[in-house]
Parts: structure tokens; sequence; C-alpha cells
């Protein structure tokens, strides 16, 4: 059964407005119809006979109880009792008749960057009207009040008053069960007024209202007797629009979760610990690669023994004798020469693999055209590097002993002039690649070495000399066509094994 809203006093009629009307609506209507009609703009009689009759009838409707006693034709003032039987209160968004009204705020959140409106969405509502209103106001503040700081607080406390049915002012809730506590007991269902009548209980506080409820509950206490049909509460949490409100809110702490969990990148951070390091006995024909810089080879298990050569770090060796000492091990070095180094220097595994990351994660800015990475002596002399490839490359001069003397940069396609070289005889050799590490003073990728067949003499010339006959040096890092003998290629780790 329905109720149409109507208008027995003319009070819309007096905003201009249909009886359909929200509240803005109304708020608007007032605000633009009290400028036209106020005493101080016309002191005419029928000016405030309107003006009078402008501010009864927006009193009634910008109150929802109100409005929706005067939307059932039959207004049921407080203290009213005796021999009058109100009108049911109907939901005042479907127009339909419900046993059990409810009048419930409910909050929406707006976010403009620095500051937040907080709004609501109000109303007497049926169960299904309320369960909608609770989806609208929780969908504009899903999409408009996390944009701000205040926000950020104010929305989840929205949400979550949202879910759980909104807010149900006590005063205003107690008249409305009172009202259809009445209104049913004038059509004589004792047990459904009885009902309404104990809900009002649970939201009455005043004197005034208990005393109410208490004359409601012994005008029906022939419902309370024998077989009785309760009215069961509509407005417990649960239904589809609570589930879909809830789920995203039970998804909101999993992604404040993840979120944190990029921003802080715990996974980069390293692991602390402070148990001691455990160190494995090595085995016989284990393979292992040193861990440190410059590593002893000695001939005895001693600290004192005599060196017989030096390991660089990411040496791969092969465990050769076993000691008694499990703080000392014999191992066999790339070249074949067998002695004893500590156990606690060589690390399980080849050293290709971590040389390749400790290189990456060393690796440094990348350098620029022609830029110099090592130079240990200097003169007068100057050379051209000519890269007509499609890969980086780092020429290096060497002396016959295999010392460098310079190191310098030369990307590809680039055509570069290096001064300052001193007297002397040296060996070129080359290395092309891509993603030079400075650490390693390698190519990470791709990288190939090369050294020229052939040396290259630098000699003073006296200022008598005539310069037309000075020559100036110049390497290829491609081959040319026209060139005599090919680059032979070379180990990378001997390219760089004086860096």
């Amino acid at each position: 059964m329905t109720t149409l809203a109507r208008d027995p006093k003319g009070y819309y009629a007096v905003l201009g407005l249909d009886p359909g009307a929200d509240a803005e609506e109304i708020r608007a209507a007032y605000r633009q119809r009290v400028k036209v009609v106020h005493p101080d703009r016309d002191p005419s009689t029928r000016a405030r006979e309107e003006f009078r009759r402008l501010i009864e009838a927006y009193a009634v409707l910008k109150d929802v109880i109100r409005r929706a006693e005067y939307d059932s034709g039959m207004p049921y003032e407080a203290g009213d009792e005796g021999d009058f039987t109100p009108l049911p209160v109907a939901c005042g968004t479907c127009g339909s008749l419900t046993a059990q009204p409810r009048y419930v705020v409910f909050r929406t959140v707006r976010s403009y960057l620095i500051w937040v409106k907080l709004g609501h969405l109000d109303g007497i509502f049926c169960r299904d009207c309320a369960d909608h209103a609770a989806a609208k106001a929780s969908i504009v503040s899903w999409l408009w009040g996390w944009w701000s700081l205040p926000g950020l607080v104010l929305t989840p406390l929205a949400l979550l008053a949202n879910l759980f049915g909104g807010i149900k002012p006590r005063r205003e809730n107690t008249r409305i069960l009172l009202r259809q506590a009445r209104a049913f007991l004038g059509r004589g269902d004792l047990v459904l007024a009885r009902s309404l009548v104990e809900q009002a209980e649970s939201f009455a506080r005043s004197p005034e209202d208990q005393a109410r409820i208490a004359a409601l509950l012994r005008a029906t206490d022939g419902a309370a007797f024998g077989h009785r049909r309760r009215l069961k509460s509509r407005w417990r949490p649960g239904g589809r629009v609570f589930l879909a409100q809830a789920l995203p809110l039970l998804a909101l702490p999993v992604t404040i979760a993840i979120f944190a969990l990029i921003v802080t990148r715990l996974w980069d951070r390293p692991a602390s610990t402070v148990s001691p390091i455990a160190i494995q006995p090595a085995t016989v024909g284990e393979i292992r690669h040193v861990a440190v810089d410059g590593l002893k080879l000695r001939m005895a298990p001693l600290p004192g023994a005599p060196v017989l050569t030096l390991l660089d770090r990411f040496t791969t060796v092969e465990v050769s004798t076993s000691t008694d000492n499990p703080d000392w091990v014999g191992v066999r070095s790339p070249a074949g020469i067998e002695g004893y180094v500590e156990t606690r220097a060589l690390y399980a595994g080849s050293g290709a693999r971590f040389k390749t990351e400790w290189c990456t994660d060393n690796r440094g800015p990348p350098p620029i055209a022609g830029e110099i990475l090592s130079r240990r002596v200097s003169g007068d002399h100057r050379l051209l590097l000519h890269n007509d490839g499609r890969r980086d490359g780092v020429v290096k001069l060497k002396t016959l002993s295999g010392s460098t003397v310079l190191s310098v940069y030369v990307p590809a396609t680039f055509h570069i002039g290096v001064g300052g070289i001193p007297d002397g005889t040296y060996r070129i050799e080359y290395a092309t690649g891509a993603r030079y590490s400075r650490g390693c003073a390698l190519f990470i990728d791709g990288m190939q070495a090369s050294v020229l067949p052939m040396t290259v003499t630098f000699h003073y010339q006296s200022a008598t000399a005539n310069r037309s006959l000075t020559h100036i040096a110049e390497v290829w890092l491609s081959p040319q066509s026209n060139a005599g003998p090919r680059p032979l290629p070379l180990p990378p780790d001997r390219f760089a094994s004086d860096d």
C-alpha cells in the first residue's frame, strides 16, 4: 500500500515546489523567496502575510519528522493524546508504507586538497531505500573523500558509519515509532502496535517519551499474552548492499599494507644478525672463489709462511689439500700454483657469477666521452682513437711489462684525440661492450677484449725538427679493410689485471 505526498496547507506552493522536492531544493527555494517578500524590501500588508506563511512553511518542511507528518495529511504534535489517530508514516523516498520506518543520517565526505566538506543524506526510509541511500553516500565518499589529509581520517569513519546503518537520532526515531504505533493501534492491530512501542523503547531517553511508551504498552497489553506474532527488526546489518560496502573496506588495509611495503622496500634492506659466521670445512676437489682483495697464497698453513703469489677477488680456485687446522686449506690457483690460504677468505662456488653481481652493484655513473679513466704519468704526445662500431670501448696504453699508463673511454661512433702521453713504447689493448663498471674496470654485458699485435713508440723531437714530419698515431677499435695485422683476442680478466 502506498501514500502520495499532499499539500493540505499549501506549504509546497508557498515555496513554489512540488511535494517531492528534496531538502536542498527546499532550502534554496526558501532563500530565494525570502529575499522577495521580506518586510524590509516590501512593507505592504500582502508581503507581510506572505512572509509569515513562508516562515511557517519552511519551519515544517525543513524538519524531516514534521514534514513526514505534514505529507501524511494529519500532523501529530508531541503531547496529542486521546482519540486522535494519525496516519502511518511513509518512506520519504519511495512513498510506501512500512511498519518499521527510521530516520537515518548517512555521512558524505568531499575533499578539496587542503580542506574537507562534510555532508549528509538524511530522511525517513524503509530498509530498502536506506540501503540505497547508504550505498550512494559511500560511493560519494569513496570517490571524493581521500584527496586531502583530513579526508584520509574522516572518510574511513564515514564509510564505517554508513556500513552499519548510518546514524539514527534517538528523539526523531522515538517520535516516528510512537506515531506509527498509534496508527496501527487505531487500526486494531495490537501485535504490530506493541512491537513498534518495544522498538521505540530502545530509542527513548526523555521522561516524556518514556511516559508515552508506558501508556501505549498498557493499551496493548492484550497482545502480550498467548500466541504472539513478533515483528522482526529489519535494521540489522546484512544483505547484499552491506556486503558490497564491506568488501572494499576489508580490502583497504591490505591495499595500504601493499603500498607501504612498496614505499619502504623492506626486501632491499640487509638482514642483520648477531650470530657468529659459521665456516664450513672445505673438502678436497671443491670449487671455491676468493672473497677478499689480494689474498696471499702461502707455502705452509701458517700466518708467517712465505707468500707464493697474490690472488685477486673472485678468483676461482680448487681445494687440493685438507689440513689438521680447519682455519687453513690447500688450494690450486688457475695458474697451477698450489699453496695454502685461510678458509674464511673463500666462498663456495665459482667467482664468475658473484663477480658479475658485484660489478653491477658497484657500476657507478657511466663515463663521459673521452674521459680519462686512469693516468699514471704524463707527457707531450698525442694519440687519435676511432670507434666506428656500435659498442662502447675502453683503450689502454700498457708498458711492455704490463703496467697501464693511460686508460680512456671512447663511446660508439666517437673519434677522440688524447694528449699527455709520455715517451716510451707501449702495447695497446682495448675492450668493447655495454654498461661499463667503474668498480671492476670491465663491461658488464657482452665484453670483448683485444690487443694490437704491434707496439707504438713515442719519442721527443727537437725544436728544430720539421713539424710537417710530425706524425700523430691513430688506433681503430673496429678492423679496417686496408689495415695490416688484425687485433688478437685477450681474456677480459687480463685486460683489467692491473686496475
